[in-house]
């Protein structure tokens, strides 16, 4: 008999113990989600109860869409326009670098762009790439290529970046040291009537080709208000009256620079193209 009683009390002791530790493991568990990057992460949860919820981030392309004017009309090649001076002129080239942009909210940037985009009117969309910050309303952009990625072979980029080599040309490649080399920030070309017989004659034409590490230039801060359509692309309207780069100048006289040949013009030219681009 007290053999028998020994084993039942062991038993009940055993089966007692078993039955503690379920509920002492039991009650120390904390269910919830264990993931630090989750966004409803719980620090005192030791139990992952697979209820992670996680922040999907929506990237949007960011586009600049631009409308290409000369004053109050709209842009186009061979078109006749007037200068300041009242010359008779048209246009049959224009090309700009645009990029390294600097983004940011009511005046304070926070947020740069690297790329580059080669603006001419034939184009009205420009992609820059992807953003995530949608909060931003405001830019400053480089006129021209910064002083580094200015002395690089343009061979070095894909056919389909700006930077590579274009046809026309929009670069200078003047002998092996690539401290000589510049890609052309602003080219614009065209007739000019400079005798104002309403005919343009031989010989009458403007030639602007600007570059160099000093002639590169900014915008203007531009406000914006942007617009996001359903492919999430993150848009921002502008204008560019291509009438200001030219603001001031009497191009029957004022017709030709490569830059060093005529620094004035030059000058000229890249002070007016601060004005250039503006919110629509």
């Amino acid at each position: 008999m007290k053999i028998l009683k020994l084993n039942y009390n062991l038993t009940y002791c055993f089966t007692y113990l078993l039955f503690f530790s379920f509920i002492l493991t039991q009650s120390c568990k904390k269910p919830g989600c264990t993931d630090p990057n989750a966004t409803n992460y719980n620090p005192s949860a030791n139990t992952d109860d697979f209820s992670c919820e996680y922040d999907s981030v929506s990237t949007f392309e960011l586009i600049w869409e631009v409308n290409h004017m000369f004053r109050n009309d709209s842009f186009s090649y061979f078109t006749d326009y007037f200068d300041d001076s009242n010359n008779l002129i048209q246009f049959s080239r224009i090309s700009m670098y645009v990029g390294k942009t600097q983004y940011g909210k009511n005046g304070v940037f926070n947020y740069s762009n690297e790329a580059y985009v080669l603006i001419n009117p034939d184009e009205t969309q420009y992609n820059f790439g992807s953003i995530e910050d949608t909060s931003i309303n405001n830019f400053q952009s480089l006129i021209g290529v910064d002083s580094i990625t200015n002395h690089l072979d343009p061979a070095l980029y894909n056919s389909s970046n700006p930077l590579s080599y274009q046809t026309p040309s929009m670069h200078w490649q003047m002998g092996t040291d690539p401290q000589n080399w510049s890609y052309l920030f602003l080219v614009m070309e065209g007739f000019v009537d400079m005798n104002q017989n309403s005919l343009f004659e031989p010989g009458e034409y403007f030639v602007y080709h600007i570059g160099g590490d000093e002639f590169i230039s900014n915008t203007n801060t531009i406000n914006f208000n942007p617009t996001i359509n359903s492919s999430n692309d993150f848009i921002i309207q502008l204008e560019i009256d291509w009438s200001e780069a030219i603001n001031g100048i009497n191009m029957s006289t004022d017709n030709f620079t490569h830059t060093m040949d005529n620094i004035p013009l030059a000058q000229n030219l890249v002070a007016n193209c601060v004005n250039l681009i503006e919110a629509n």
